[in-house]
Formats: structure tokens, sequence, C-alpha cells
């Protein structure tokens, strides 16, 4: 059993990797054997197939949002707080993986596959309902400016976020991104953030 959970740990790593770097068409079953250091015969075993094993790549991405889900899921969390979790969250999934992975992600946005729309979007509107679901709890509890729509702050920030990650290869030209600056930007970001949607601010304006 180790042996064999070895082998599909070692299979999904070099997927993850090939698939962002080249894209899903373009990754041959050998060469996703010999990355991982496996006989290709092994692929068809463990994910029946290559397409198996991508949708084990999605689903190995979308496991770091469990704890996410779960905390959030529990209506005890202070709204604002289940928000930096999201960033907190997000932050982890992109400092994971090898760069490549950026690539991958814009590859889904742009043209999303079937295992992507199958088996990530359903999720992603689970997730999107949680964070939806703490606007709307700040604004019943006092926290949140009721004035505001839950749906337009949901994509505000969630962009503010993500697309920071999705653009860090070009900031990485223009200004030096380190881990100090990714931490600095997001902390900034959820701060401005969130003193444009609290009530106490805006009472303060």
């Amino acid at each position: 059993m180790n042996n064999d959970a070895g082998k599909k740990e070692r299979l999904i790593r070099a997927a993850m990797e090939l698939f962002a770097e080249y894209g899903y068409d373009k990754v041959s079953i050998r060469q996703l054997a010999a990355a991982a250091s496996v006989n290709s015969s092994m692929i068809s075993y463990y994910f029946n197939g290559k397409g198996g094993l991508y949708e084990a790549v999605i689903k190995e991405l979308l496991q770091n949002f469990d704890g996410f889900v779960g905390s959030i899921s529990s209506n005890v969390i202070d709204p604002r707080e289940g928000l930096k979790l999201y960033v907190k969250t997000i932050s982890g999934l992109f400092c994971k993986y090898p760069p490549s992975f950026v690539k991958m992600v814009y590859r889904e946005i742009l043209n999303p596959s079937e295992v992507f729309e199958t088996v990530a979007v359903t999720r992603f509107r689970s997730n999107f309902a949680l964070l939806r679901s703490l606007f709307e709890r700040g604004k019943q509890e006092g926290l949140f400016r009721k004035d505001l729509d839950s749906d337009k702050l949901l994509m505000m920030f969630i962009s503010t976020i993500s697309l920071y990650f999705l653009a860090r290869p070009l900031f990485t030209k223009i200004t030096e991104q380190n881990l100090a600056f990714t931490w600095a930007y997001l902390n900034q970001a959820v701060d401005v953030f969130l003193r444009g949607i609290e009530v106490e601010n805006h009472e303060k304006a």
C-alpha cells in the first residue's frame, strides 16, 4: 500500500508540473511516467488513463480549500477573519506549487477543459457562495455597509487577491517580488478593502 501511495503521489506531482508547463494535450503518457519514474501502465492502473490523472491533479489543488471551507461552514468565525483566511488559503496555494502553476490557471480560465468544468467549477461555486455568506453575515451583524452589493464585493475581493498572483510574473520585471513584499501587499490590500466596507470607518468619514 505504501509503495502504491508513493507511486500515485509521484505521478500527481509530475503531472502537475508537466500539465502546468505544457498543457494537457501536449503531454504524453510516456513523459508523465518518465517524470514520475514509474512504468507507463501505472497511469492506467491508478487513474484509468491520462484524463483520470489530470482529474486527480485538479482534485489535489482543490483540497487546499478544505480548511477554509471547514472554518467558514461553522458560521462562528468573524466575517473579517474569514476573508483573511481566504487570502491565506489563496497565497498558500500559489506558494505551494511551482511557478508554472500560474500557466495552468491561465489556461483553464481562458480555455477550460472538460475535467475542470465538471470537477472544479462546481467546487468554486460552492466556495464563492461561502465567501458571499461572509459579506451577508457581516451586513447582518452591523460590521459591513448594507448599501454595498455582496456579489460585487465578492468579485472585487477575489480579483484583488487572485489577480496579484496571476500577474506576478509581470510584476517581477518591474519591482522585486519576494515573500516579504507579497505578504505586505496582501495585508495592505485586505486592510484597504475592509476599511472601505466596514460600517465604523464609513460613519467616521
